[in-house]
Order: structure tokens, then sequence, then C-alpha cells
């Protein structure tokens, strides 16, 4: 048995990923511009952990998220920490389309121990002792390429998502002889999450049910907020997956989203685009964000800066595409993905919201 613990001063950041050690911890954040694709951004913007490590092995992280998600990476492999239902890729490669959740939810603002166990014949995951995940049924397990990249060896890399906000206490690697110590209860029911059809009608309730304590708080609180505004009057809408909850400002043409469930938990807010009729006649009702912008620039320039940060860049997209919408603040420019702005589940950034949609009201009742 080798057990590595690994000097956070030798990580090294790639892409638009930041790190600074900070209190005798290794603090990282995400610049990236869009959410991430669990299957192919990830694999560009993260931490390198030095050496390559084989199986069976244990991995032992101590970190905090201000927000979901955070991200383990071994080999052609990813687990995401922090949502309801993580996602678990193969270390191996992927999984042809199939997706195994598990049980990933943690707390927020608080140092957790991550254990991740990769075994010859058994994988485990625990979330402070608890176990999230149990499987004897790999694919890395079955696959003929598994010897010679364990041979090889397997990189390890941490990553998070799009301004999240993580610290690292420490991490431990332990690579076993034999096998792995693996302690599974049989008593436990920890097999991967399973979404089927509904059977009944999501409500607002059952959405965020599952939601940790503090995020459906929040999420309650705003719902109250928005829905008692004037002059703008706000409908709430119910994803029929109950994945994603809508609050339309018809008359305005304005929308603010809160997805709950997914990759990647998040809400937004736009001058949504009326896509009615053919492409040639989509258009908005109004989009007054460079006027809510400078509205807020004169009170508060670095909030308005930031909003201007918030705003999903534009990734490329199609010739003739009709959600790429240039904006401009003081001497900046953009072209952003659908006018969208990206707002994570940082606690922080409900205020965020309430503040910029209450400027939008705030113009709209005085007739600007």
């Amino acid at each position: 048995m080798t057990e590595h613990n690994i000097d956070l001063a030798l990580l090294k950041p790639h892409g638009q990923t930041f790190a600074e050690t900070r209190d005798n911890l290794f603090c990282i954040s995400s610049a990236k511009e869009q959410p991430f694709n669990i299957c192919g951004d990830i694999r560009h913007y993260y931490i390198e952990i030095p050496g390559c490590y084989h199986l069976p092995l244990k991995m032992d992280i101590t970190a905090k998220i201000d927000t979901p998600a955070l991200y383990v990476v071994l080999g052609a492999g990813s687990i995401t920490f922090g949502n309801r239902a993580g996602r678990i890729d193969d270390i191996c490669g992927p999984h042809n389309g199939k997706k195994i959740h598990f049980s990933s939810h943690l707390p927020m603002n608080e140092f957790v121990r991550i254990t991740i166990m990769y075994g010859l014949k058994e994988m485990q995951i625990l979330i402070n002792g608890e176990e999230r995940y149990y499987s004897t049924n790999e694919k890395y397990m079955k696959t003929k390429v598994f010897a010679a990249m364990n041979n090889d060896g397997f990189p390890l890399k941490i990553s998070c998502d799009n301004r999240a906000a993580v610290q690292i206490q420490q991490i431990t690697v332990t690579e076993y002889d034999k096998s792995a110590e693996v302690v599974h209860d049989t008593a436990l029911n920890t097999e991967p999450i399973k979404f089927y059809a509904l059977t009944s009608k999501p409500t607002f309730e059952s959405c965020i049910a599952e939601l940790p304590d503090a995020l459906r708080s929040a999420v309650v609180d705003i719902d109250s907020w928005i829905r008692t505004l004037r002059p703008m009057k706000f409908k709430r809408q119910i994803d029929k997956n109950g994945e994603k909850i809508t609050y339309v400002a018809s008359e305005q043409g304005f929308s603010y989203q809160v997805y709950v469930s997914g990759g990647v938990l998040r809400h937004t807010a736009w001058w949504y685009i009326l896509t009615q009729g053919k492409p040639e006649t989509w258009h908005r009702k109004a989009d007054n964000m460079e006027n809510t912008l400078n509205y807020l620039s004169k009170t508060n320039p670095d909030f308005a800066c930031r909003m201007f940060n918030n705003l999903y860049k534009c990734a490329g997209g199609y010739a003739g595409c009709l959600g790429k919408t240039p904006y401009t603040y003081g001497d900046r420019k953009i072209i952003s993905c659908h006018g969208k702005l990206n707002f994570t589940m940082n606690l922080s950034e409900f205020d965020d919201v309430k503040r910029f949609i209450g400027a939008v009201n705030e113009l709209i009742g005085k007739g600007e």
C-alpha cells in the first residue's frame, strides 16, 4: 500500500481555472463562460494533480464549495458532486449514452470529506462516511483496455462549475497492492438514481423538495418576492418534468428561470425571444438589458459590471443564429447567447437576482 499526501502547492491550473493558496487552503474557481458540458468542456478547465495512479485505489478529498458543482476526474471519467443527482462517467471511456446518477448533494459552505474507492471488483463513494454509491458492475471492471490503461496509470484532476468557489483542505490518494478497503452495508440502498416518467403533475413543492435546505429556502423566498412585484406581474410556470420553474412577465417579455435538476443547478434571466411563426418573424417584445445596466451603474457601478460579466457569452452558434445578442456597456462589447444572465446557486446570487429584477421593475414604474 502506498499513500500519497498531495502537496497542494504542486497543483497546476489549466484553462480559465484560477488558483491561489489562502490560509493553508488551495482555492480554485472557474471563469468559463458557459456552464459545463460534463462530457466535453470540463476536460479543458481543471486543476491537475501531479502523477498518475493505479487501481485499486482510494481518493480522500476534504473540500468546501459555495455552489454546485465540484468535479473529480480520473482518467476518462468524471464524478459530479453537489447536485441532487450527480453523474458518474467511467474511467476507461464514456457509457455510450447511458448516464449513471447518484445522490451527490453536499452541504454548502462547510468542509466535507469525499471518499472515492476504485477497486478491481467494487466501486464506492462516501460523503462524510455516508455511502452514496456502490457498484460491482462498472464498465472499467470488464473492458479489455483496462489492464493497459491501469498499467500506465490514470491522471487525476479536479474542476468546478462556472464561477463556483472551491476550497481544498487536503487530498490523499492511496494505492493498494491487492484490493481496496471497501466496506459495503448490504442493507443500504445506494443503487443509481433512475428517472422515471412522472405519474402526476409536478408542483412547486415537489420540484424543490430534494434541494438542500438552504437552497430550498432561497427558492421559496424569491418565489414569494417575485410574484408580489408591481408593476411587473410574474406568473409562475412549472416544467412538465419538474426540472425548471419559470416566472414570466408577459407584458414586458421578461422571464426568470430556476433550474432545480439536471447536470448544473442554476438560474437565468432574460428578455425572451418570441418564436411563434417562421424564424424570420421571431422577435422580442423588448430588450432593456443595456438600459438596466446603465441605470444600475448610476448607484452601483461594480454591481452593474458584475451583471454584464454574468451574461452568457456566445460560443459561436451557427450562421444566422437569432440567439446572438450584441450588448454594449461602457467601452465593452460582447455577443451574448440569447441575452441571458447566468446566476449560480451561491446564496448571494439570489440577492443579485432581486437587485437586478428590482431595477427592471423600477424602470418600468418610471415609464422608461
